[in-house]
């Protein structure tokens, strides 16, 4: 999927950036009540930070990031516990970071737990 958009520059021009990304998701059952998915997915994000090109990713023009999920279930009946954990890895064109408390990482580790009833 591609999306464009268009934005006014300082010397009143326009700028045309992009985004592009991708996914792949898979899920196995191993019983009626356990089951693991998982994905990875990519984005990228066209232009340069200095000809002021949009941000559209939250990463920033010219970059790309790409992520691998795992997330396992348990659902018996109505209810449902999950885990989700999750590896992001980001590359800015500015060599910056986006992750951690310092905003200076390239690549976070991230993890959930859910649990509810479905009814």
């Amino acid at each position: 999927m591609t999306i464009f958009a268009v934005e006014l520059s300082n010397s009143g021009g326009t700028k045309r950036t992009s985004t592009m990304g991708a996914a792949v998701l898979a899920d196995y059952s191993f019983t009626d009540t356990v089951s693991l998915a998982g994905r990875v997915e990519y984005i990228s994000n066209s232009g340069n930070i200095a000809d002021g090109a949009a941000n559209l990713t939250g990463f920033g023009a010219g970059s790309h990031a790409w992520s691998l999920t795992v997330t396992p279930t348990y659902q018996s009946g109505g209810f449902f516990a999950r885990a989700e954990l999750a590896y992001v890895g980001a590359s800015m064109a500015a060599d910056a970071g986006i992750f951690g408390r310092s905003g200076l990482n390239q690549s976070q580790v991230r993890g959930m737990l859910e649990t509810g009833f479905m009814f």
